[in-house]
């Protein structure tokens, strides 16, 4: 299921247009950072407000320690980061990062680190709905005297990224010390090619030179087409970049946004310094164009972010392996990256 805020009188009204003069200019990251805090505080004022009286005093006493535990989390604003899911909000127990969400961080923060250990590698983009049937996390949610719609509704989405992030920097301007223009000179199976240095621009190279040929991956099938191919200090290549016939590159994000020039990318596959939040390569993106800038997800028309916008969500019951697949599909359709077919391996929590 979709969720989207339809209502024209939250765009229009005098407190949506005041947010987004409030926002504008910010960041996604402060922007998504702001939603996510606001999220945890109208939680834990639910939370709070519940009658607790049918709860043993042990698990009132380790409800209310979880609570203040939330609290901290809340304010500390270290989230996890969606760096797979392009234009799609996603849960994530544990991000690329080893940061924890809301529910992973209470539930290790109660020494239960096998449970989230085994959560974040079974089923870690799961909605708690999907995995409330797991005995261990049921048992967890019973001495801690929460229920699993509590744990459902404490469980946010995340986005946290720029489109030039989510669609170009975090694949190809990452550690990147050199940019090889290179044409493809044969095609492997499993998405390999090989290809020879035509150009090389950055740091200086014992490896490659221009002339070598170098086994790339994401190259295309097209023997003969015109490729950039990062090179990381170890002298790897961190996979090609396809350009069109006008020179542009090839996006296939699945997101709205300009045309990259084939000397924009190599600049901002180059870059190396960045404004603190988003990474050098989405910085260089976002001063050509501003939309680069822009969250990977949706927005309202007065600029504030959707709750839930693009999130796959469904409805209770225990984890199933079809529809933890039908949710890493889904999002693969969107996403087209590498890195989602790495989290296909997601299963039934057993």
């Amino acid at each position: 299921m979709i969720f989207a805020l339809t209502s024209t009188s939250r765009r229009s009204s005098p407190a949506a247009r005041r947010r987004a003069t409030l926002r504008h200019g910010r960041s996604p990251l402060a922007r998504e950072k702001a939603r996510l805090v606001a999220h945890f505080r109208a939680v834990l004022a639910e939370l709070r407000a519940r009658d607790t009286s049918h709860l043993s005093p042990d698990q009132r006493a380790a409800r209310a320690g979880l609570i203040a535990e939330l609290q901290r989390y809340a304010r500390t604003g270290r989230f996890p980061r969606n760096l797979d899911f392009p234009g799609i909000r996603m849960p994530y127990f544990v991000d690329a990062f080893g940061t924890r969400c809301a529910m992973a961080h209470l539930i290790e923060a109660t020494g239960e680190t096998e449970l989230v250990a085994r959560v974040a590698r079974a089923a870690n983009n799961a909605f708690i709905r999907e995995i409330e049937g797991d005995i261990a996390l049921r048992a967890w949610l019973d001495r801690a005297g929460l229920t699993a719609a509590e744990a459902a509704r404490i469980q946010p989405s995340y986005c946290f990224v720029s489109k030039a992030d989510a669609c170009f920097c975090q694949n190809n301007g990452v550690d990147v010390v050199a940019v090889a223009e290179a044409t493809v000179t044969a095609v492997q199976a499993g998405g390999m090619a090989t290809a020879k240095v035509d150009v090389l621009h950055g740091a200086a190279l014992t490896s490659p030179m221009v002339g070598d040929t170098i086994d790339v991956y994401n190259a295309g099938s097209t023997v003969g087409a015109p490729v950039l191919v990062g090179i990381t200090e170890n002298n790897s290549s961190v996979g090609a970049v396809q350009l069109d016939a006008t020179g542009s590159v090839k996006l296939s994000c699945g997101l709205d946004v300009p045309k990259i020039s084939k000397q924009d990318a190599i600049n901002a596959m180059l870059a190396t310094t960045s404004g603190g939040e988003n990474s050098a390569c989405s910085d260089y993106l976002e001063k050509k164009d501003a939309v680069w800038g822009e969250s990977q997800c949706g927005s309202d028309e007065g600029g504030d972010e959707i709750e839930g916008a693009c999130s796959l969500t469904t409805g209770g019951g225990g984890v199933s392996p079809l529809l933890l697949g039908s949710l890493v599909l889904a999002a693969a359709t969107f996403a087209r990256r590498r890195r989602v077919a790495r989290k296909r391996k997601a299963s039934a929590i057993r």
